[in-house]
């Protein structure tokens, strides 16, 4: 495409957004000023997809689906992950509106141009828009600057001061104090809207060509005898440490002297996490050769059942470790990445058996992982830990007092009043408050748990700090 070309481009898109940017930027004043995040980030970004669709004149069923599905996890509860699928969403209703008639594969690609335009793209429509209306080409440095703009802006300054003097109505608007902090931040807001806005909802085209997307690895010497050799000697390795491992786990061999149960599992659980993935690799890397000779296929499945055998052996050894330390957020996150690797690894072997591509297998372990990602925005984690560290004898109260108001339900189990601590006393610190101010910053997750706490016998309980 030719700079002419772009910048015919780029103005029609800002000719084409320049309705929808001012509407977009009083919704967004309105739900976000003053305010914290909650449902209204789902209606703005409604907002925008329904701009999008009056300047394609179309709404399609999967652009409203697939904001849907961004919009959800959001809706239960606002963090970073509910909040990057919600982007996620709307780019992909973006994409499905402005390049109709392709792949899904066409659309994702679609949406990462969008993406991509977020940062530069308004201030390249706005600068296009801006070398329209001049009639030579722009001049550089200060000169360009005052021969260009001198004459507009000082006129439109002169006249405007005339006017403020002339009329007493707009000299009482300028009249009372003015919060000139308050005001350039929130017009700096404004500003911030509008260019980010303006490349999602203009008419600009997006290219429809698919990006062509091969899976090249590098060889590191892997060839038919490397990856024979190398399957022989890892088996026997990994053999060993399955059988030691079994043997200390299942309680049939004792732990080194000095060495606890603790150590053990903190030691070697990230490690032979880091194994798996490496087998993971490895498979992916020697896939040309499976079929060079008739025992590589079945190593390679032998290879990749004892190192999901590993990541079954990391879980118990963390989960040894929660059992003497208590759960916290990366212990728990640690163990959902170590079930998703072995999952990965039988998807593995079952790709190594029926002679599938590695494009196959690459795109259902990322669709796995975007899936328990997805599935991961529903769980309250903050009420699981707190519930499994409220049942050990001394429970670490500083950070179950860090967890936030989502834990606040572990705190008052169905049926009883507040969990007692082994000191006799209640949960002696108090949370932040869990009742939004107003649908603006209403979730689903905080709502239910607000409506479990009041139903609970001691409705009082855990305390809630509304200055905090």
């Amino acid at each position: 495409m030719t700079d002419t070309e772009m910048d015919g481009s780029a103005d029609k898109g800002f000719r084409g957004g320049a309705m929808a940017v001012p509407m977009l930027v009083l919704l967004a004043d309105a739900l976000f000023w003053n305010a914290a995040p909650g449902l209204s980030l789902v209606v703005f970004a409604a907002g925008v997809v329904a701009a999008a669709a009056l300047q394609a004149q179309r709404f399609p069923a999967a652009s409203a689906a697939m904001l849907v599905l961004g919009a959800l996890p959001v809706a239960e509860h606002v963090q970073a992950l509910s909040v990057a699928f919600l982007m996620a969403g709307t780019l992909g209703a973006l994409a499905i509106l402005r390049v109709p008639g392709v792949t899904p594969a066409v659309h994702a690609q679609a949406a990462l141009r969008l993406l991509a335009r977020l940062p530069l793209g308004g201030f390249r429509s706005v600068l296009s828009a801006g070398r329209g209306l001049a009639l030579a080409p722009p001049q550089l440095g200060v000169r360009g600057l005052l021969h260009g703009w001198g004459l507009p802006v000082g006129g439109t300054l002169v006249f405007a001061a005339l006017m403020i003097d002339a009329n007493p109505l707009i000299a009482r608007a300028f009249a009372p104090d003015i919060d000139w902090a308050t005001l350039t931040t929130r017009c700096m807001f404004w500003g911030g809207v509008a260019l980010l806005c303006l490349p999602l909802v203009d008419r600009a085209p997006l290219p429809t060509a698919a990006l062509p997307i091969a899976l090249h690895l590098p060889g590191l010497g892997v060839n038919a005898d490397s990856t024979l050799r190398a399957l022989v000697l890892f088996n026997a390795v990994i053999g060993v440490q399955t059988v030691l491992d079994l043997s200390i786990l299942t309680g049939s061999a004792d732990l080194p002297p000095g060495m606890t149960y603790a150590t053990y599992a903190h030691r070697g659980a990230y490690p032979l996490l880091a194994t798996a993935l490496l087998a993971g690799a490895f498979a992916l890397a020697a896939h040309p050769w499976l079929g060079a000779h008739r025992l590589i296929r079945p190593l390679m499945l032998l290879w990749l059942a004892q190192n999901a055998g590993l990541c079954l052996s990391a879980i118990l050894r963390l989960d040894l470790y929660v059992g003497v330390y208590g759960l916290t957020y990366l212990r728990l996150y640690a163990m959902i990445w170590m079930a998703l690797v072995a999952a990965g690894l039988a998807l593995t072997g079952w790709q190594v058996m029926r002679g599938l591509t590695r494009g196959w297998l690459v795109a259902r372990v990322a669709a796995m992982g975007v899936a328990t990602l997805y599935a991961c925005c529903f769980v309250n984690f903050a009420h699981i830990i707190a519930a499994q560290n409220l049942t050990r004898p001394a429970p670490d109260i500083a950070y179950l007092c860090d967890l936030g108001p989502t834990a606040a339900g572990a705190f008052v189990p169905p049926g009883r009043d507040l969990v007692e601590l082994p000191s006799g006393q209640p949960r002696p610190c108090a949370i932040h408050r869990l009742f939004a101010d107003g649908w603006r910053d209403w979730e689903f997750r905080s709502w239910r748990i607000a409506r479990y706490i009041d139903r609970s016998p001691n409705p009082k309980a855990p305390h809630v700090d509304p200055d905090r």
